[in-house]
């Protein structure tokens, strides 16, 4: 299949600050554990994944937790499905996915959603019971797991493909534009910026994104060898 060809899924990662929403993206990219980190930017990734309906090439931005009260409004109306993600240890952080979900759903024509509890690891500090999660997931007729990304869990991935090819099948949206200004790189210890490689994972590829617009296909290289430590 030519390049031009596979089909592309772009998915927004939103939630409150410390939800875990790069580390959660870092996990299912590449199986690997990020730890605690905390950006003051978006962040682009990309991808081409290999699923049972064929090739998908898949755009996934992290969005900076700015405001707690702002929407991102801009990132959501140009993904094609949204990964909303609260802490179980933090009511507000729940607050604020549950006010996501409603204006994703508010949306005419808007993308899918799909909500996560992360930090299932911590159950001894568990302010929202995983039933609660549940019931707003059916509130807004959108899929729910809880997850610890601190540990291997094949929910993560299984939500993530649910969000993929839920997507393949709706009409794929005029390109919007935002910009973004992090790569992946930087997640795993990089510093400064210069040429690159390409990042072989599970019959795909992870591309760190230069710095601009989310419909531009140029990317920034590094040199910094990265490999994943397992395949998803």
């Amino acid at each position: 299949m030519r390049a031009e060809d596979v089909p592309r899924v772009r998915i927004a990662v939103i939630g409150n600050a410390d939800v875990g929403k790069s580390a959660l993206t870092v996990r299912y990219l590449t199986g690997r554990f990020i730890g605690e980190y905390r950006s003051n930017t978006d962040l682009l990734y990309n991808k081409t994944i290999s699923l049972d309906a064929g090739l998908t090439e898949v755009e996934i931005v992290d969005v900076y937790a700015g405001n707690e009260d702002d929407f991102p409004m801009e990132q959501v109306l140009w993904a094609d499905a949204c990964m909303v993600v609260y802490n179980i240890t933090d009511r507000i952080s729940l607050d604020y996915a549950t006010k996501c979900l409603g204006e994703i759903k508010a949306l005419q024509n808007g993308p899918s959603a799909y909500l996560i509890g992360n930090k299932a690891d911590l159950d001894h500090l568990r302010e929202i019971p995983e039933k609660e999660g549940a019931a707003v997931a059916a509130a807004h007729a959108t899929g729910f797991c809880e997850v610890s990304v601190a540990e291997y869990t094949p929910l993560l991935t299984k939500a993530f493909e649910k969000l993929i090819i839920d997507s393949r099948t709706r009409p794929q949206k005029q390109i919007r534009k935002f910009s973004v200004s992090k790569m992946l790189g930087t997640l795993i210890g990089s510093s400064g910026y210069g040429s690159n490689r390409n990042l072989a994972i599970n019959q795909g590829t992870v591309i760190p994104c230069h710095k601009g617009e989310l419909h531009k296909t140029r990317v920034l290289k590094r040199r910094q060898g990265f490999m994943a430590t397992s395949s998803l």
